[in-house]
């Protein structure tokens, strides 16, 4: 299996980013354009330095960018939408450049985006014992991302979300502790 580094995102690494392509689509464009930002812009780095979240980069053994994954910390109603807010672990984007859609070749488990995801997963579980649920949004037409997530076994929970423009996202968690 071919091994994917992580590098830690940082306002030196933002020319390696501008040519990333995780789509044409809206929702897909969003976060291309999230990561490409630079200091001073609603990206990746104010995020970094306002919100606290952490931000990797992701490259093959021939050095090229497949994709990236950010995580942070956020509060979640949980289990149930009247329940209390409970500490809850995020990831607010995660992406892979289009070249890279279904590779390497191989089972799904191989795969560049189920690596990211699975790193992902291990930094949430890192933070299991105050946040016990990891959570995210996607879009209800991103058919191959939401399967990848079940398959990692996260599920739908609450309503599904709409942003700012109209599209719908669904609410999806993963339980990293059972207390």
């Amino acid at each position: 299996m071919a091994e994917l580094v992580r590098i830690r995102f940082s306002e030196d690494l933002l020319p390696k980013v501008q040519a990333f392509d995780c789509g044409a689509e809206l929702w897909q464009t969003e976060v291309s354009d999230w990561i490409k930002k630079p200091r001073g812009s609603e990206g990746a780095l104010n995020d970094m330095e306002n919100a606290g979240l952490q931000v990797w980069l992701y490259a093959n053994d021939q050095g090229d960018l497949v994709g990236f994954g950010s995580f942070g910390e956020s509060a979640q109603r949980w289990p149930k939408a009247k329940d209390p807010e409970i500490p809850a672990s995020v990831i607010p984007f995660m992406a892979l450049d289009r070249k890279f859609w279904g590779q390497p070749p191989g089972p799904w488990e191989d795969r560049y985006a189920t690596q990211i995801l699975r790193d992902l997963i291990a930094e949430a579980v890192k933070y299991k014992d105050a946040r016990k649920i990891l959570k995210l949004l996607v879009y209800e037409g991103n058919a191959a991302a939401i399967k990848l997530y079940q398959r990692l076994g996260f599920a739908e929970f609450h309503k599904p979300r709409k942003d700012t423009n109209g599209l719908l996202y669904m609410r999806m968690a993963l339980v990293l502790s059972n207390d």
